[in-house]
């Protein structure tokens, strides 16, 4: 009986490691990358079209991750509130409009001569507090909006803020938790097809695996092999893990 037992023993191991060996070689991931989920979001896209969508989520798809894709009335102030700790990758692809001397970034609300009333209403309480302010075209949100509704720990991954002076908004993402935050200080609006083309380019090295601080050094080489180191280039800046990788 012991004899017995000691050939079972020794071959149920033989068959784990031949299993495990199968396992190994056969085995085919679901994701090449990191993974998770990604949101890419276009509040203004009915007025300012992304160029370039498709590469964008290819891109991301590529690194392994799941995206959605919302743009117009589907970035609502409620989602804003509520759903941006459900990604580990955020592309913010807005513009930013300035009242006394606080910056808002728009969402997808539309304000119009006949909302703007019931908006303003609707509102009130997060317009007191600076959170949102309505211009003539969108309801736009504060970095203090961010604060409220992100309480530290609340956010992770990447952020990417493309448009205007979105590096104003670097403190308020890291601060509910966010690896990194990437943007520009610059005021160039979306309609500047350069902005699609050039975050284009820096998320196609991020999916073949750069570090943030490795994907902008590459960015900007490419750009001076094709141009020159003389030209003149929107500068993409980053707050928090530069060795941040997708």
């Amino acid at each position: 009986m012991p004899v017995l037992k000691s050939i079972l023993i020794i071959t149920l191991c033989i068959l784990s490691v031949a299993f495990a060996g199968m396992n190994h070689a056969f085995a085919v991931p679901v994701f090449m990358g990191g993974g998770g989920r990604a949101a890419f979001l276009s509040p203004l896209e009915r007025w300012m079209p992304t160029w370039g969508l498709d590469d964008y989520v290819s891109l991301l798809e590529s690194a392994g991750y799941m995206v959605d894709v919302l743009v117009n009335e589907d970035v609502s102030v409620p989602f804003m509130k509520t759903a941006l700790s459900s990604y580990d990758l955020i592309i913010l692809r807005t513009d930013a409009f300035t009242l006394e001397g606080t910056a808002y970034w728009c969402t997808g609300e539309e304000v119009t001569i006949t909302s703007f009333q019931q908006l303003n209403t609707t509102y009130a309480t997060e317009i007191a507090a600076h959170e949102l302010e309505l211009s003539a075209a969108c309801v736009g949100f504060s970095p203090t909006f961010i604060h409220d509704y992100y309480p530290a720990g609340s956010l992770h991954g990447l952020v990417y803020g493309l448009g205007s002076i979105s590096m104003e908004l670097s403190s308020a993402f890291i601060s509910a938790g966010a690896s990194v935050f990437l943007g520009f200080s610059n005021d160039i609006p979306l309609t500047w097809g350069r902005m699609d083309a050039f975050s284009i380019k820096f998320f196609s090295y991020m999916s073949q695996g750069d570090t943030v601080i490795d994907a902008k050094a590459n960015l900007y080489s490419y750009l001076n092999r094709g141009h020159g180191v003389t030209a003149s280039w929107i500068q993409l800046s980053y707050t928090g893990d530069g060795t941040f990788a997708l």
